[in-house]
C-alpha cells in the first residue's frame, strides 16, 4: 500500500501541475456522467485503491474509488507515464 501512495501523490501532482490526458473515450464518459476534472481531483485526493492490473501492453493500470462534489461514488482509472493518463471514469451505486 505504501508502493501506491508514491503512485497516488505522483498522479496528484501531474494533475495539479496540468500534465495529464484525458483521451476521447473519457472525455465522453465524463460528459455523459456530468463528472468533472474537479471530480478526479478528489478522488486522487481521498479515494482509494480498488484495483491494480497490468494491461495489455504491460503498463500498472489503476483503479481508486472516492466521491465527487456530490458525494456520489466514482471510479477513475488511469497509468502513468511522462503525463497522467485517465482511462475512464465511471459513476457507481456505493
Amino acid at each position: 500500500m505504501e508502493l501506491f501512495e508514491e503512485t497516488r501523490k505522483k498522479a496528484l501532482e501531474l494533475f495539479e501541475q496540468r500534465r495529464y490526458m484525458l483521451p476521447k473515450h473519457a472525455l465522453e464518459r465524463m460528459a455523459e456522467r456530468s463528472i468533472y476534472p474537479s471530480d478526479i481531483k478528489l478522488v486522487l485526493l481521498h479515494g482509494s485503491l480498488y484495483k491494480q492490473e497490468t494491461d495489455a501492453f504491460g503498463d500498472l493500470r489503476y483503479t481508486m474509488r472516492g466521491w465527487d462534489r456530490e458525494s456520489k461514488g466514482i471510479r477513475i482509472t488511469f497509468i502513468l507515464k511522462q503525463t497522467l493518463i485517465i482511462i475512464t471514469v465511471i459513476r457507481e451505486e456505493m
